[in-house]
Formats: C-alpha cells, structure tokens, sequence
C-alpha cells in the first residue's frame, strides 16, 4: 500500500503537507535529511537529460530564455515588493534556479516537442553552474553570503546529481520511487519546521505562486500561440515558463538563509501541481492541442 502512495507524486505531496501541517515536530530531525534527499531526488530525475544532447536550437534557447529570462524576472520582480526578508531570499533562489527537471516528462504527458524540451533543459542546466550563484548573490541583499560559498553549493547541488545520473542510466532502476521519497522528505521539513509562518504569510505566497505559474504560464501559451508556434512547442514553451526545479530552490534556501527561507518553494509546488491538472483537463477536452 505504501509503495502504492509512492508512485504517485501529487498523492505524495498531498501527505508530506498534511504531515508537515498537523505533525511538524518531527520535522526538525528531518531537516538534516533535505540535502541528501535532493540529491537523491535529482541524480534519479536527472536520468532522463544528456547535456550533450543535439536538437532543436531555436527551440531550445527559446526555452532557455522564458526560463530564465522571463519567469526569473517575474519571480525576481514579485521578490522585490515582498518585505519579509527570508521570504525574499527564498524568492530569489527560485528565480536563480534552472527549470524543474519534470518539465522534460510532462512534456511526454501533455504532448508536446520533447526534443524541444529536451535541449532547452539541457542548456538550462549547463548554464545554471553560472547562473544559479551569480543570481544569489546579485540580488539576495545578503553581502556576509559570499560568492564563493554560493557558487560551490550551487555546484555541489547540481554537478554531483548530474554525475551520478550518468551512473544510474546504466543501471535501468526504476526513478519513481526515489524522486518521490526525496519529494516527501523536503516538502515535509520545509512545511514542518515553518508550519506557523506559513499559515501565517499564506495569502500573499498563494497570490505569488498564482502569478509566477498561471498567469505566466498561461500568457506564454497564448503568446506562442499569436506568434505561429506548433501545439507541441507552445506546449514545451508554458512548461519552461511555468516550472523551476523547487525541490533545488527548497534545498538551497534552507542552507543558504535557513529553514524559512524554504516556505515559497514549498507554496509553489501547488502551484506547479495545480496547473498541471489544469493542463491535462485542457488536454483532454482538446483546446490547447
């Protein structure tokens, strides 16, 4: 039964929630626990992306840039009006951090140009090495956070992952099991260990995490839908303008400025289930496809 639970993300999420909601005390033992989860999570996601991989250039830089240029700075833009400081911090390390690693199997899901999707993560995660410390330490507002010690948790948190997916490809092992139980453990320490602030700041994170994931996802979409883009691209194009790897944002904001710092990413992750389920519904009445 429990296997079961597991191989289903959004059942999973749901429990490490409630959990996280009604039984935070046993979250403080799980904090030690994100790092290694995360990079259990993302060796396992990781799996399915070649960085050496050749496609669809245009397609893929475009990707790049809607990630990293457009939903970055709505994300960065919405930090900029939040007063709570780790709430801030929080938001900028998501806006730093590539495109979620699901964009690649949602993209299989929904129908849309995997090749596309493949490339633009691909380059996506090549230039998070650089991009991912360079954001932090711009605009965190943190100056006893030293570029040095960003860049190497950066590096650490996506090099190490990457290697070992290259390592667990030859071994055919089934990802679900792994990527969920990582899900699980993040998600339930974030929310445990920050269950007050969290209720407390709920309506103004949910009317972030509405608009860096609907509102943008959805303009994306009707914005490559005026300019001619094939249904399978718009499709890829509103994943990457909708989706950040926030099990990475989660794991760096607690160890760079602490365990609230974790709370918007852990808001987010509804979101980005949210408008999935929205995209499969409209996938199924056949009106963005």
């Amino acid at each position: 039964m429990a296997a079961m639970i597991f191989r289903d993300s959004s059942l999973v999420l749901l429990l490490a929630i409630t959990m996280g909601l009604t039984l935070p005390a046993p979250s403080s033992l799980a904090e030690v626990l994100i790092t290694p989860a995360l990079l259990l999570m993302m060796s396992f996601s990781l799996t399915e992306i070649d960085l050496r991989v050749r496609g669809d250039l245009r397609g893929g830089l475009t990707g790049f840039f809607i990630n990293y240029v457009l939903l970055s700075g709505l994300i960065l833009a919405l930090a900029s009006v939040v007063e709570k400081e780790s709430l801030h911090q929080g938001l900028v390390v998501m806006a730093a951090v590539p495109p979620a690693v699901a964009v690649l199997p949602l993209t299989r899901l929904l129908n849309g140009d995997v090749r596309l999707s493949l490339y633009g993560e691909a380059l996506s995660y090549g230039a998070a090495l650089f991009l991912m410390p360079g954001l932090i330490y711009l605009f965190s507002g943190r100056g006893d956070v030293s570029i040095e010690y960003v860049a190497r948790t950066s590096a650490i948190l996506i090099l190490l992952p990457i290697i070992a997916s290259l390592y667990l490809k030859r071994l055919n092992l089934d990802p679900v099991l792994p990527i969920n139980l990582g899900l699980f453990i993040v998600t339930y320490a974030v929310v445990g260990l920050n269950r007050g602030d969290l209720l407390v700041n709920a309506g103004e994170l949910a009317a972030i995490a509405f608009m860096r994931t609907f509102a943008i996802g959805s303009a994306i979409y009707l914005l490559a839908r005026a300019a001619g883009s094939s249904p399978e691209k718009r499709i890829s194009y509103t994943l990457f303008g909708s989706y950040k790897n926030l099990g990475l944002a989660a794991a760096v904001s607690v160890v760079l400025f602490g365990p609230e710092a974790g709370i918007p990413a852990a808001v987010c992750i509804l979101a980005e289930n949210g408008f999935y389920i929205l995209l499969t519904w409209a996938r199924n009445r056949a009106r963005l496809i």
